[in-house]
């Protein structure tokens, strides 16, 4: 092969080429610090980069999400913990409220510092996090708990949903990042639902769903004596008559057999005598009693027209009320049906119902209703206050008892706070160690992320000084190669 001088410069302007290319690349890695700029600097490390990258960016959303789920889990537990300490100091009142040594000016106190705590609880209740309402389930856009005004007194109501939030810790697992506030403040295990009153209604074998305490309003609507064929409602054989206010006032219910009037005509002529209601103390009357009211040894009233009492009559006569069942204050009513052992009767406010043996009811009233392990602590707390408040009217011993019952449920209460808070505790704990466990493997993800990408200083110092020595030779080189004479100059 004959060599020209073309030829050689040629090979030596390639060999220029070359000797800039590598000082160039030397440089680049050194001001990037990275080695791997291209997929062509070194194609086996560039899959195993590749790899190294996507699990960093996995572990950092890992770490984002536990750092999510440690400030959540982190407020909500420090939120149950002041809701036990509200609940402490609940038990601790309902304690001293029970006694007896106390005057009713004692309890108003303790009823005005219970509403206090009941306010905290609200608040707790209703917290935000980072992404909403703590509380809520699902819905953490909505208040969680709302206390409404009823017709029987103002109750709590929760609006959230049983549902929860999760984020992902890695490797399919999941973590619950809050608690619904119904199963934290919410209702334990339903016990039998108690009454508390003079009217006889009692409970069905129906599940009743209404919560907490509440108030069935059993109301008279009108009294039928003996046939009911005189004048639509009086009885034609006595002549007895319903009196003028006997619809408005009257208290006596119960169907036909439950009551009787045992009326006596002493003048034989009808223009007085003695009645009676149910066996009790006989009452004079007159032919001028339009509106007589006749008491029985319970004190169920009935209202009598005595104008037209038959003359010589002396005996009994039956003596039956209709009447209406109401849970939410008379805004709507139900019809009693005496011979039903499982009355359906619903509060329309709070949606709650109960089931009522109405086969016992004799009389008109207001019947206080607990239905026990329903409480929820918002319950609790309303039912402690007006129990010390005594908004029924109660005697001394029952309002001391309605106070000392209060205790079981603030008991139950706590037992779910608790467990509850445990739960937390046991979700932040595995939350913090995610977040630190992230922290340790990106540490070593970065370190192979290094090794596989930036470069190594001190080697590529040395690989710079070598490319310099090799450029500078080279163009020396090429500098000779310009001043040796052509083949016709040496001619």
């Amino acid at each position: 092969m004959r060599i020209t001088q073309k030829h050689l410069f040629r090979q030596q302007a390639d060999s220029l080429t070359a000797s800039y290319g590598r000082l160039f690349d030397v440089q680049q890695d050194l001001t990037t610090g990275r080695r791997l700029n291209k997929p062509s600097d070194d194609p086996a490390s560039v899959r195993p980069a590749l790899d190294v990258r996507a699990g960093r960016r996995r572990l950092e959303q890992v770490r984002k999400n536990a750092e999510l789920a440690t400030a959540e889990l982190g407020t909500a537990e420090g939120i149950l913990r002041n809701a036990n300490d509200i609940i402490a100091r609940a038990r601790e009142i309902a304690v001293a409220g029970a006694s007896g040594t106390l005057n009713q000016g004692d309890r108003d106190a303790m009823a005005i510092e219970v509403d206090g705590l009941l306010r905290q609880m609200l608040s707790l209740g209703n917290t935000r996090g980072l992404t909403g309402h703590l509380f809520a389930g699902g819905l953490t856009h909505t208040l969680p708990f709302e206390e409404i005004a009823t017709q029987d007194g103002p109750v709590v109501v929760y609006r959230g949903d049983s549902s929860t939030s999760v984020v992902e810790l890695g490797d399919s697992l999941e973590l619950e990042l809050n608690v619904p506030g119904s199963r934290i403040f919410g209702v334990g295990v339903r016990g039998t639902t108690r009454y508390g009153g003079a009217t006889g209604a009692a409970a069905g074998s129906g599940n009743d769903s209404a919560r907490g305490t509440d108030r069935l309003t059993v109301a008279h609507v009108r009294t039928v004596l003996g046939d009911g064929v005189l004048g639509g409602d009086g009885d034609s054989a006595s002549g007895l008559r319903p009196g003028a206010s006997s619809a408005a006032s009257d208290t006596l219910l119960g169907a036909a057999g439950a009551w009787s009037l045992t009326l006596v005509d002493s003048s034989g002529t009808g223009a007085a005598g003695t009645v009676s209601l149910g066996g009790g103390a006989p009452v004079n009357w007159t032919a001028a009693d339009g509106d007589l009211a006749v008491t029985a040894p319970d004190g169920t009233v009935v209202h009598l027209d005595l104008s037209g009492v038959t003359a010589g009559f002396n005996g009994t006569v039956g003596a039956t009320g209709e009447g209406t069942l109401s849970l939410d204050g008379g805004l709507t009513t139900t019809a009693i049906d005496f011979t039903d052992a499982d009355q359906l009767v619903v509060d329309t406010e709070t949606g709650g119902s109960i089931f009522v043996d109405a086969r016992g009811i004799t009389r008109a009233g207001v019947d206080v209703l607990r239905f026990g392990g329903s409480y929820d602590l918002f319950a609790a707390l309303i039912e402690l206050r007006d129990s010390l408040k005594n908004v029924d009217g109660d005697e001394t011993e029952t309002q001391l008892v309605r106070v000392r019952e209060t205790l079981r449920e603030f008991d139950d209460g706590q037992n779910r706070l608790l467990a509850n808070l445990s739960s937390l505790g046991a979700r932040l704990r595995l939350a913090e160690t995610t977040r630190s466990r992230a922290d340790e493997l990106d540490l070593l993800l970065a370190s192979n992320q290094s090794r596989l990408e930036d470069v190594d200083f001190a080697e590529a110092s040395i690989e710079l000084s070598q490319a310099q020595l090799v450029l500078q030779a080279g163009v020396a080189i090429s500098s000779r190669l310009a001043q040796l004479p052509s083949l016709t100059q040496l001619l």
